[in-house]
Parts: structure tokens; C-alpha cells; sequence
């Protein structure tokens, strides 16, 4: 088979070294770079992992519990089931997938744990509004969040449990919370909580107590002793689905569910709690307020670890004091942080996105949901999109970024299946050169893949810098395309080998972010409460590492094809009749003419394709005439 000059024209428009929209610095100490040599055994990488810990406000490294030292537990707040997940929700479960599957491949046996909200105020209100019982529609809707989920990749978290499936639980913290003098039951059936009976409150937001202004969020209820209090059970209202309680029929408040499920699936302390930055205050900060209440552990921020043996006799004015001397992340809250006296480790956060440079919101009507994006981009592009930028970091949602995401992901698959055909081409050459590169990775053997993942490996374990792991991309792809396509690189001796290592380095890198093909999702989590771990189906190992079959590839390419179409309005039929249009204007010498359609085509998003095989076309960017 001949090569044309269209792998070389794909790296020219679609040069991944530009992808990383936030290419961030490892901060000091620097994070150790691979060796030189072969590739570490996964476990050997572990202590070179750092994240971003919210209550440290630092990258740190990352240790699970000296007693679980293979196991780390991991909460990332779930949606409330009322509508259809937004691009939001998407920026939160891709970030945390991409955690999850890197802790998987480092060996760790990770419980994943993701809630949903099915009972709440919206779903109240959408249901009525709909004529349709509460849980119904949260139940449906439930649903339609693990289509999303498994159209983006997202592997099934271990456990999936619904907070009405713990209202006992929920009530049973309540009166710990009560009982160790940190809530209180008003007239009419409400419970709350009071925050200023607990010294510290507000060290994980770093807001203090004047910042809480009463009418912020809520209005201003009369029967509580602070504006701030919080809401820990909600008196029934007619019509409402209510449960019995010690205070009356009522329903949860919403910070209540995840103090409770953690505390019931996971145990008193776990590793990660995750979630977007909008829920570092007021959620949580309720959450960490109401975990240590209930169990007795409320420190009070002194700068001992906080564990239920340490008591201090702080008055309600002393609390308020020390609030104000350990909201800014003082050395107090961060040792308390470290020690692991806190129920989380590690507060991990993902960045705000925007939408056109402003903050997305229905009322400025630039709100979209997975599913409207997904009319016109192909899941994996969205996902490529998402990737390129690094989870802390705001993300600036555009139509052009988009179309970047997938162009690039079409270049990447293209260069893929360019390279199987070349290796298929070879016979038994090309097939010894793959069994070759595969044995080289899987021993650990100094080779071109073992290094195009160390540098990978590496940006990762400096808190999932995830755009410098797509530009370590570029390198091997500018090689594919000049081994493809260049005279020197189709007589280069050792061409086969090189093109075997980089398909499955490139093959492996795409895994780690799950983006790709042959590494999607499928089915559902359990909803039991058990411990179990979930399927290990897309996450990265060595020994199985392989490069996506053609017809994966091929499948994802015609689809972005297919959607390149409808975003400009077009149809294939159409395509084709001015790439023969133009065709016969050429053979007319009437260039201009030519020229003039295939400039009309890009402005449109079709590329034109000459090769010797023939005209063909590609999706790519949008250009103006």
C-alpha cells in the first residue's frame, strides 16, 4: 500500500503539542522524572504521586493509611437526580474516572463511591410541575445519568447508593449530632445544626463566620440560634414524601445524606472526597462539620490531630474566637488535615467551568446538557476536550474548543489506523515487530514505548496533569507520520519496530485517560452497599495492553465524519457531488473554480483530501473563507 502526503497534512493542522490548554509547572520539590532506563513496575511509582489537597491548599503526596497500605477509598459527590447531567457534571466524572483508573493501575484496590441525591427540593418541584411521583423521576433520571456516563467512558464506581436508601442511617447521625451538643430540633419538626459549636468551622473553605451572611443562600429563618445553621431535617410538607422520625415525619437535609453513607459503606475515615469546586462551601464544609459532630471527634482546630480522645472544653464565645484564627488554613487545620484525625484525607477539587468566558447558567441561556453536545460531538471528542485541561484549572467551554477536541481525536485514530495497515501490510514482519514491542513494555525493557509512558506516567503523578500527558503524544505521531510518509522514514531499517512501539504507547496513553475506543465502559454499578471493587474493564495493565482494533477505530472515525455533517448542515451526498464537481473543474484547468470549493467546503468543516488513492475528505476546523 502507498501513503500519501495525508498523515503529514493531519499533523500540520493538528499539532498536540498545542492541545495543553493549562500545561502546568511542578512545584517544588520537583516531581521525580522517569529514568532513563525501562519502564517501574506500577506499585514503584505510588510515592511519586501528589495531589492537590483543598484543606492544605498544596499539592502533597499522595499515602494511603499505614494499616490499608493497598487500599484507598474514594467518595465523589453524586448528581441530584431531576434532570439531565449538564457539561458540568461531565468536567466532575471524567476528572475523577481519570483518578480512578490511575489509582487502579498503580495497584491500589480502589472503592469508588459515588452517591445520588433522589429525594430534594428540585426534585420535589419537577416532579409536581411534571405530575410525576418524586422517586419515579428520580429513578428515570438515575438512569439516564449512567447512559451519559458510560457514552463518556466513565468506568462504574464500586458502589452507587441512593440516599433514600439510608434514611435510618441518616436520622441515626442526627441524634449523635444532637447528642453531643451540635444540633438542635426547633418548633415545627426542623433540626439544624450549630455551626458555632463547633470551633474550626469553616477551615476547609477558609470562610469565616462574617462571610456567612444570613440570606446568601436561604432565607433567614427566626428559629435558628446563627444564620449559618444548617438544616440537618426538614419537617414534612403536604404532598411530600416524608419519613418517620424522633422529630416528626420529615426528610433529610441535603448535606446529611453524605456524612451518613460514608460513614455506613466506607467507614469513619476515608482517603479522597471529590467534587466540584462550587461544593467546597457549603456542602463540604457541612459534611466535614457533621461527621466529626456525630462522632464525637469535633476538634477544635488547636493543632492536635482530631480524634475522639481529644476534648477541650470551649465555650460558645471560645469557639467563635478560634473560627477566626483557623478559617485561613493555619497551621492548626493543616496538621489536623495531615494526620488523618479529619474523616477525608485529601479534599480533592475540580475547576468551575465556564461557558464562552461567563459562568454557565440557565439564566444566561449558555447552559448545555451531555446530551445536547453529544447531537453534534462525538463523546470521545468531549472527552478529549475535557482532558485538555487540568482538573483544577477552570475550563472554558466553546464550540472551536470542541471542534478541537475533535479534530485531534480524529488525527490520533487516523495515524492509529494508518499505522495497523502499514504493520498488516508487512505480513509476518509487521506482526513480530508488535510481538516484539509488546514483550520489550511488559518486561520493563528501555524501549520507545516504555519511554513515551514514563513521560505520560509522570505528568500524571504530578496531580493528573493530564494536558501534559496528551502533549507527550505529539513526539511518536510526527514520527508515525514521517515512517509513513517521507522517502527516509520508508527505508529507516528499524521502521516496523518503531511504528509497533508507538501504536501501543499511544494505545496505552489513551487507556489511562480512557480515551480509547476498546476501553469504554459498559453496564451499571451495583447499587448494594457493599465493599466490592468495581470491574477493572478499560483500566490500563500491561500485560493487555493492545492497540483498538481497526473496526473500533474505524467506527469512531465514521462517526466523526458523520457528525462533521450535521454540525454543517450537510450531507455526505452533497460532499461528494463538489469533490466531483471540483474534480471536473480540474481536469478543465478552470482552477479557480477549483480552489473556490474547496475553500467553501472548509469554511464548513470538510477537508479536502488529494491523494494518490484518490479525493477524499476529512472532518477539520471551521475556517472562514
Amino acid at each position: 500500500r502507498k501513503y500519501s502526503p495525508a498523515l503529514r497534512r493531519l499533523h500540520q493542522t493538528a499539532n498536540l503539542s498545542q492541545c495543553s490548554h493549562v500545561k502546568l509547572q511542578a512545584s517544588a520539590p520537583a516531581v521525580e522524572q522517569a529514568s532513563a532506563g525501562g519502564l517501574p513496575a506500577p506499585e514503584a511509582l505510588r510515592p511519586r504521586m501528589q495531589l492537590y489537597n483543598t484543606m492544605a491548599r498544596s499539592k502533597q503526596p499522595f499515602t494511603p493509611r499505614p494499616e490499608h497500605p493497598d487500599k484507598v477509598q474514594m467518595y465523589v459527590c453524586g448528581v441530584t437526580v431531576y434532570d439531565y447531567s449538564h457539561i458540568g457534571h461531565a468536567r466532575v466524572y471524567v476528572a475523577f474516572d481519570i483518578l480512578y483508573r490511575f489509582l487502579q493501575y498503580l495497584r491500589y484496590n480502589v472503592q469508588y463511591v459515588r452517591n445520588f441525591t433522589d429525594i430534594d427540593d428540585k426534585i420535589i418541584a419537577r416532579a409536581t410541575q411534571n405530575g410525576e411521583d418524586p422517586l419515579a423521576l428520580s429513578s428515570r433520571f438515575i438512569q439516564e445519568f449512567h447512559q451519559d456516563m458510560a457514552a463518556l467512558g466513565c468506568l462504574p464506581p464500586s458502589v452507587e447508593p441512593k440516599a433514600t436508601d439510608f434514611i435510618p442511617q441518616m436520622i441515626s447521625t442526627i441524634q449523635r449530632i444532637i447528642a453531643n451538643g451540635h444540633g438542635y430540633a426547633v418548633e415545627g419538626g426542623d433540626v439544624f445544626f450549630d455551626v458555632m459549636s463547633l470551633p474550626g468551622y469553616g477551615r476547609l473553605s477558609g470562610r469565616s463566620q462574617e462571610d456567612n451572611r444570613a440570606g446568601e443562600r436561604v432565607d433567614v429563618d427566626g428559629r435558628k440560634r446563627h444564620p449559618a445553621d444548617f438544616a440537618l431535617w426538614k419537617a414534612a410538607k403536604p404532598g411530600e414524601p416524608s419519613w418517620e422520625s424522633p422529630w416528626g415525619r420529615g426528610r433529610p437535609g441535603w448535606h446529611i445524606e453524605c456524612s451518613s453513607m460514608i460513614e455506613d459503606v466506607m467507614g469513619q475515615v476515608i482517603d479522597i472526597h471529590g467534587g466540584g469546586r462550587d461544593l467546597v462551601f457549603p456542602h463540604h464544609e457541612n459534611e466535614l462539620a457533621q461527621s466529626l459532630a456525630a462522632s464525637g471527634a469535633a476538634g477544635c482546630g488547636c493543632g492536635g490531630a482530631v480524634h475522639a480522645h481529644h476534648q477541650h472544653a470551649h465555650t460558645h464565645e471560645q469557639g467563635q474566637e478560634l473560627q477566626q484564627q483557623q478559617v485561613q488554613g493555619g497551621a492548626g487545620s493543616a496538621a489536623a488535615a495531615a494526620s488523618g484525625g479529619d474523616f477525608v484525607r485529601y479534599w480533592v477539587h475540580n475547576g468551575f467551568v465556564n461557558v464562552d468566558s461567563e459562568k454557565m447558567s440557565k439564566s444566561l441561556g449558555n447552559f448545555f446538557t451531555i446530551r445536547e453536545v453529544l447531537r453534534q460531538y462525538h463523546p470521545l471528542a468531549l472527552r478529549w476536550f475535557l482532558v485538555s485541561t487540568q482538573y483544577r484549572q477552570p475550563i472554558n467551554y466553546t464550540q472551536r474548543a470542541l471542534e478541537e477536541g475533535s479534530d485531534r481525536l480524529y488525527y490520533v485514530y487516523q495515524a492509529l489506523l494508518d499505522v495497523e495497515a502499514a504493520l498488516q501490510a508487512a505480513g509476518p514482519q509487521g506482526q513480530a515487530a508488535r510481538a516484539a514491542a509488546r514483550t520489550a513494555l511488559v518486561s520493563g525493557a528501555a524501549c520507545p514505548s516504555s519511554s513515551l509512558l514514563s513521560s505520560a506516567l509522570s505528568a500524571l503523578l504530578d496531580d493528573l496533569n493530564t494536558p501534559s500527558a496528551i502533549s507527550e503524544l505529539s513526539a511518536p505521531l510526527k514520527s508515525i507520520n514521517d515512517l509513513l510518509t517521507t522517502k527516509a522514514g520508508k527505508k529507516q531499517p528499524d521502521r516496523l519496530t518503531l511504528l509497533a512501539h508507538h501504536e501501543l504507547a499511544i494505545a496505552a496513553v489513551l487507556q489511562l485517560l480512557g480515551l480509547n475506543p476498546a476501553s469504554s465502559a459498559t453496564g451499571t454499578a451495583s447499587s448494594a452497599t457493599g465493599g466490592s471493587t468495581a470491574s477493572t474493564s478499560g483500566v490500563l495493565t500491561l500485560s493487555e495492553v493492545a492497540p483498538p482494533s481497526p473496526e473500533a477505530l474505524g467506527g469512531v472515525l465514521a462517526e466523526l465524519r458523520r457528525l462533521a455533517l450535521v454540525r454543517g448542515g450537510l450531507s455526505e451526498e452533497y460532499v461528494q457531488g463538489q469533490i466531483a464537481e471540483r474534480a471536473a473543474a480540474r481536469a478543465a484547468k478552470d482552477f479557480a473554480r477549483a480552489d473556490e470549493i474547496r475553500v467553501g467546503l472548509a469554511a464548513q468543516g470538510v477537508l479536502i483530501m488529494d491523494t494518490p488513492q484518490g479525493t477524499t475528505w476529512r472532518p477539520g476546523m471551521v475556517s472562514t473563507p
